[in-house]
């Protein structure tokens, strides 16, 4: 998994495994540029985040065969507003505990 941005394209960063076959874009940020209104803030990404989890979920649980890969999801690039230390890093390993196809690279 990397983190991803809403139009789904760019290699900037952990972006760069979009190329990769099975790999998932989890978003991240608004757009694949470094400007300012391209960057969820903390509040903004709360929403994002549940949604992006929900639609995890049902890629978990279509594929129970597969093993998903997570890294650090939003803490390079798309880190300006610290969405990493915020939201994704105290909530993730928590909200994907039962799945048993996911692996925390971190």
């Amino acid at each position: 998994m990397f983190g991803d941005n809403n139009q789904h394209y760019g290699l900037g960063g952990a972006a760069l495994l979009r190329t990769a076959p099975n790999s998932y874009g989890f978003v991240t940020k608004w757009k694949p540029d470094m400007h300012e209104d391209s960057f969820y803030t903390i509040i903004e990404y709360n929403f994002v985040y549940q949604r992006e989890l929900t639609k995890l979920i049902y890629e978990l649980e279509d594929h129970p065969d597969k093993i998903y890969l997570i890294s650090k999801l939003g803490a390079g690039l798309a880190n300006k507003h610290r969405i990493f230390e915020a939201i994704i890093e105290p909530r993730m390993k928590k909200d994907l505990a039962q799945y048993q196809n996911v692996q925390f690279l971190w």
